[in-house]
């Protein structure tokens, strides 16, 4: 199998998710690392790509797509053996996935940003600090409605889904994870995943 190109700048940027579920997957993978300071990102070459010389991108077998979600969704679609991470289109439970995948990004990981938002008074701070906390407890709720009663996200089990939430949270550690013990259940159940570890998801960046 030709190897999935994955264009990325570290471990732990966006890249981390793709690299995770291509490991479970067991589908092989090479890393190509951009250096922002260098251009890399905004090469020719590489905004030939991805317009938006972001990261991260795929080339697989010739198809080039960009935004972390839909690689995940492409690829939980795609390779569906020797292990299965998504519900097929006939599943009740694909809407539900679809939906957990989404979230992922549209509610979860925009909150998450926030907290890295660069701001220059003490009112911009605290108004901040406000709004990730007023967030926070909604992104409790609709964690906890699942993970209160079932060890993943799904019913089923472990998905792509998982994945893509496990990724995005220990951003939120402090805020999400830490007060709320069936989360933080959850997480370390994620973390010890021998493809987790495998693709360095979890490991401080240097």
């Amino acid at each position: 199998m030709q190897p999935i190109e994955i264009y990325c700048m570290a471990n732990q940027d966006r890249s981390d998710r793709v690299r995770w579920l291509l490991e479970e997957l067991q589908v092989p993978y090479k890393d190509h690392y951009l250096k922002k300071r260098l251009g890399q990102l905004q090469s020719p070459e590489y905004l030939s790509l991805n317009p938006m010389g972001r990261v991260p991108t795929i080339v697989d077998q010739g198809q080039v797509l960009f935004e972390s979600a839909a690689i995940c969704l492409y690829l939980a679609d795609k390779y569906q053996t020797p292990i299965c991470l998504a519900p097929t289109l006939q599943d009740k439970e694909r809407c539900q996935y679809l939906q957990w995948m989404v979230w992922s990004t549209a509610s979860l990981e925009c909150v998450v940003a926030r907290m890295f938002t660069h701001v220059r008074t003490d009112a911009e701070k605290k108004e901040t600090q406000l709004f990730v906390e007023e967030q926070s407890t909604h992104l409790v709720k609709a964690l906890l409605s699942k993970l209160e009663t079932q060890d993943y996200i799904l019913k089923s089990g472990f998905s792509a889904a998982d994945i893509m939430l496990a990724a995005v949270l220990p951003g939120a550690w402090d805020y999400i994870v830490e007060p709320c013990p069936p989360v933080k259940a959850y997480m370390h159940r994620l973390m010890k995943r021998p493809a987790a570890i495998k693709a360095k998801v979890f490991e401080m960046p240097t």
